[in-house]
């Protein structure tokens, strides 16, 4: 699987899954890094969180093969 890295830290794959990666405050005010993960053809908003990118696409990927 082929991910792409577009501006403003977002990562789209050949199938048009999505990744991308937001910086949240915590209740300390600590910076926190998410990464959100859209499927292709989802209706809703998002299909997970994880907090690194190698675990976001290896979800997205996982899933994928389970669908194919």
């Amino acid at each position: 699987m082929n991910w792409t890295k577009f501006p403003d830290d977002w990562w789209c794959n050949e199938f048009g899954d999505q990744i991308h990666r937001y910086e949240i405050l915590d209740d300390e005010d600590r910076c926190q890094i998410e990464y959100h993960l859209h499927h292709a053809g989802d209706r809703l908003p998002w299909s997970g969180k994880t907090h690194t990118l190698a675990e976001a696409q290896r979800q997205l990927e996982h899933s994928r093969t389970l669908t194919t």
